[in-house]
């Protein structure tokens, strides 16, 4: 058969991981079968590669395209071409989506023959080198010459920029649409005037020759837009100036309360959702009526902003949730509520609950539901983590008229020889499960990080996850006015607890061949990368040290940080912010970085020494140590008043 198969580039080479690995197509696998007699053929036939261009002469911000055929073989193994580095300005990083055309050898006198076209996208003018292609084919290397491509200034570019509306009332939205003739695709985006003073962008988008911002209004009058400039080749291209009108007229404010249940019970907790759409920020909180002798309230959060679609109404929005524990069976009504924001008030509409002696019946019977248990190894050692994927499945429909299942607590028991740490939850899609014959839906899965700390074989306790089971009380067919779903969750709400299966573990020891000196227990790979942002400076003066540590496992898991800094600095506490924790071939990668602030304050010179941390890696069996730079500082005298 003729085929091919992605290959893949080492993260290290020149270029980086992101520029290189988007600035090169990659061919995608095929095949086209060959029969006995098409095989004796091409046996005879002698392997050959070329490569041309589609056209030797292209404008700044045009697509142009590499054609490699590759003919005569049985099979094609990898096809490489190299990143386009020969622009005058920086290489292209959006490689655009490539065709693969295969010839049937049966069709003509070609015999095998795999057409590829990687399209690209020219970044700068000059004269370009592209090339050679690499092809392995039946077990054999071959190579194209160089391509050389000429790429030219354009001439005719032109940027038109316009408002939509061009006139909003207070916290509405607007949207300022960039739009460039001349060329196939913008490399560079598009550069905005400041409008910090009276707007907050709020995301935007575009294709390949337009781009859209999207803005929030925060400030009354007539404003004016400078100019947009746009960058093609090693040009710049502006457009007219615009004006945005913010009119006078107040934000619309609408509120809206709902219970999260029409049914309680004496002991059991409902919930109360306040939404606020139109404003940023309220006044004041919302004043609830009194609810003693009917309930207690037990949390209350509020003040929260989201940002969605609702037609005629700005679309910031306020939230407030209140938890309430049910003292006394009855039905009572709630409301209206106050609410005081943007120099209004508005007022809800009441919202009724009824509250009976003890909870309903379950909606349905415990074999509906199901908890599945998953490790993603059962052999470790002390100290690397086992991940376990707890998921909840379900007879019942996910939306509908039906009934739903949400989950809503994970209780995790401390255990002697575990430590734990939840890691959030992972969605697959709504997959379905077959378990003794019946047929279940699962969705998100909840995942907890167990760190084993003594060796022998161990078990992993159960977990419970509390879930609710909502029944719908409204049909299929009516339709909520936006404002009003969100604030309501309604329907009969029924809790459950779930137990899950525990989970046996083997945890072997850590080895003591190889183990450095510096090791201090860490299991899972680290790397540090370090930098200061200047090192002469003078008394009085600050240098920035940045340290960023990365590996295996959450963020908040990584190890503290000891760094020796030098006498004669004043350290600041440093900031730190952390990554989320993200999937990486089905494992877990986190960050944290550390910003310190060192004060100079004597004269000299100084040493910020390496950072050097060791860790065990599990999936080689053997340590390792990574080491950060070191920095020479030269101190001088600070200046005189």
């Amino acid at each position: 058969m003729v085929g091919m198969r992605m290959l893949r580039w080492a993260k290290g080479r020149r270029g980086g991981p992101a520029g290189m690995m988007a600035a090169m197509a990659m061919a995608a696998a095929a095949t086209v079968p060959v029969t006995a007699s098409t095989a004796d053929r091409l046996s005879a036939q002698e392997p050959a590669v070329r490569a041309y261009l589609e056209s030797e002469e292209v404008s700044v911000g045009d697509v142009f395209r590499v054609i490699v055929e590759v003919s005569g073989v049985m099979e094609v193994e990898n096809i490489i071409v190299p990143p386009i580095f020969g622009f005058s300005g920086r290489p292209e990083d959006r490689a655009l989506p490539f065709a693969t055309e295969i010839t049937n050898p049966e069709a003509g006198e070609q015999g095998g023959v795999v057409v590829i076209t990687y399209s690209y996208v020219a970044a700068g003018a000059g004269s370009v080198e592209v090339g050679p292609v690499l092809v392995t084919a039946d077990g054999r290397n071959l190579e194209t010459g160089l391509l050389t491509l000429q790429v030219r200034q354009p001439s005719d570019v032109s940027v038109r920029a316009h408002i939509e509306p061009a006139e909003v009332r207070l916290l509405g939205q607007f949207e300022i649409h960039v739009e460039v003739d001349g060329v196939d695709a913008l490399l560079e985006r598009p550069v905005l005037p400041d409008l910090s003073q009276f707007a907050t962008e709020h995301g935007g988008g575009g294709g390949r020759g337009s781009v859209r911002f999207s803005f929030i209004a925060m400030e009354r009058g007539t404003h004016e837009i400078g100019r947009i400039s746009v960058k093609v080749g090693d040009r710049v291209y502006e457009s007219e100036p615009l004006t945005l009108v913010v009119n006078d007229e107040p934000p619309r404010v609408v509120a809206n309360a709902a219970f999260n249940t029409a049914e309680a019970w004496v002991g059991g907790d409902f919930l109360l959702a306040v939404v606020v759409e139109g404003v940023r920020e309220l006044e004041e909180d919302p004043v609830l009526p009194d609810l003693s002798g009917l309930a207690d309230l037990v949390r209350a959060t509020g003040g929260g902003t989201s940002f969605g679609a609702s037609a005629g109404i700005s679309r910031f929005a306020v939230h407030h949730r209140y938890q309430f524990r049910a003292l006394a069976p009855g039905r009572f009504e709630l409301g209206p509520i106050r609410i005081r924001a943007a120099g209004q008030t508005v007022l809800t509409e009441p919202v009724s609950l009824t509250i009976g002696e003890a909870p309903p019946d379950p909606v349905r019977s415990p074999e509906d539901l199901r908890v599945t248990t998953e490790a993603d190894k059962r052999r470790v050692y002390v100290g690397e983590p086992v991940i376990v994927s707890y998921r909840v499945l379900s007879r019942g429909s996910f939306g509908g008229d039906g009934w739903t299942v949400q989950s809503d607590t994970l209780r995790v028991p401390s255990q002697a020889g575990l430590r734990s740490q939840a890691l959030g939850a992972s969605f697959s899609g709504p997959e379905q499960v077959w378990i003794d014959g019946r047929r279940y839906r699962g969705g998100y899965a909840r995942r907890v990080a167990f760190f084993p700390t003594q060796v022998g074989q161990m078990s992993i306790d159960p977990v419970e996850i509390g879930v609710q089971i909502n029944r719908r009380r409204w049909p299929r067919a009516r339709v909520f006015d936006p404002a009003e779903s969100r604030a309501r969750n309604q329907g009969d709400w029924v809790p459950m607890t779930l137990t899950t299966e525990p989970v046996a573990i083997e945890v072997v020891p850590l080895p003591d061949e190889g183990r450095p000196g510096s090791f201090r227990g860490r299991v899972g790979r680290l790397g540090v990368v370090s930098w200061v942002d200047r090192t002469d400076l003078a008394v009085g003066d600050t240098v920035a040290l940045q340290v960023e540590l990365s590996g295996d496992g959450h963020s908040r898991a990584l190890p503290e940080l000891e760094i020796a800094f030098p006498d004669g600095f004043e350290v600041l506490e440093p900031a730190v912010t952390h990554s989320n924790p993200r999937d990486e071939g089905g494992g877990m990668r986190g960050s944290i970085t550390r910003y310190y602030r060192l004060i100079a304050r004597a004269a000299g010179g100084y040493r910020i020494p390496a950072i050097e941390l060791s860790y065990f890696d599990p999936e080689s069996g053997s340590y390792g140590t990574t080491r950060g730079g070191s920095f020479d500082l030269t101190v001088g005298p600070g200046v005189k008043e």
